[in-house]
């Protein structure tokens, strides 16, 4: 079995510049690395990651959940969306493994932590520029802001909603609507941007429509459009809402108009009719942040990234 010595001589560096490459730690130029890695591949060696980051490790970290206003709203009216419940307790759970205790507190307002979690997608740059100057670890969980080189884990909503309105065009559907969240938040725009640009480059008009489901304006949203063949949302929650006011109306799904959600919370498929949509790895996202915001706190890693998951088309009965 190779050890980190033989990696070292056959690289022509010393063990200590194997390490830091090893933990990216340290300044260590290009071509150095490329030389570590190299000979790490060809004697098959298998370094312990994080070994040096271990030796810094705590017994615990606290980590602050700082869920965002919106997010606290909905909960105070006890509108919470089923989806960031799944995503949390994935979080919480994959967190004990590595020593993190979890407390939740108020955005505006954290209290004394190793490292930060912000969850939503209405942080602001400004918010951004507050938790940099704690100076403390932190990522955004279901949100990304152009431009800002933060630690983020989301979906791929441009890629989902491209691929589900291709669908509906595929089954001769022309009159495709978009019903949205606000468009503040990256992952309402994301699927947003990838719904208009599959109807542009099928030659078709995009018509699109903002449901605010904090105010929970949909009997407006639909008494102000015209009828289509199809109707795609930006979430479950608010499929489910459009199918509700299509019933009032006498308009049956998925006869009269398919109606497809995103995110595939629990209560999709047990809703009448069982709702087509496109599934969020959930679990996934928590776990992710679990591991990267460790990754972070013992320093391992430590150049911004953003991860994006692609979602799963799940057919049901609310579209054809």
């Amino acid at each position: 079995m190779s050890r980190i010595e033989d990696v070292a001589k056959k690289a022509g560096v010393s063990i200590a510049t194997v390490s830091r490459v090893i933990n990216n730690s340290g300044n260590v130029s290009e071509k150095t690395k490329m030389k570590v890695w190299k000979a790490i591949k060809e004697l098959n060696y298998k370094p312990k990651i994080l070994a040096s980051a271990l030796a810094r490790h705590k017994e615990k970290f606290y980590v602050g959940i700082c869920k965002s206003n919106r997010l606290i709203k909905m909960e105070k009216e006890k509108t919470s969306p089923e989806f960031y419940s799944v995503i949390l307790e994935a979080l919480e759970e994959v967190g004990k493994t590595y020593g993190i205790k979890f407390e939740k507190m108020d955005i505006q307002k954290p209290e004394k932590c190793d490292g930060y979690i912000l969850v939503g997608g209405d942080s602001t740059k400004e918010i951004i520029n507050f938790y940099r100057e704690l100076e403390k670890p932190f990522l955004l969980l279901d949100h990304y802001i152009p431009g800002e080189k933060i630690d983020c884990i989301v979906t791929n909503g441009y890629d989902g909603a491209y691929f589900v309105t291709n669908y509906l065009i595929k089954k001769g559907f022309k009159k495709i609507y978009h019903i949205h969240g606000p468009l503040y938040s990256y992952g309402f725009k994301s699927r947003f941007e990838g719904y208009r640009n599959a109807m542009e480059d099928a030659n078709l008009i995009p018509r699109f429509f903002e449901y605010d489901d904090v105010n929970d304006n949909m009997s407006e949203v639909i008494n102000s459009i015209d009828i289509p063949e199809a109707i795609f949302a930006s979430n479950d929650i608010t499929a489910m809402r459009i199918i509700r006011e299509l019933r009032k109306r006498n308009i049956r799904v998925p006869e009269d108009v398919s109606v497809i959600g995103f995110d595939d919370i629990l209560s999709a498929k047990d809703f009448d009719p069982p709702l087509t949509t496109l599934k969020v790895f959930k679990d996934e996202m928590g776990s992710l942040a679990a591991k990267r915001i460790y990754e972070l706190l013992v320093g391992h890693d430590v150049h911004p990234i953003l991860i994006s998951l692609f979602t799963k088309f799940i057919k049901r009965k609310s579209s054809i």
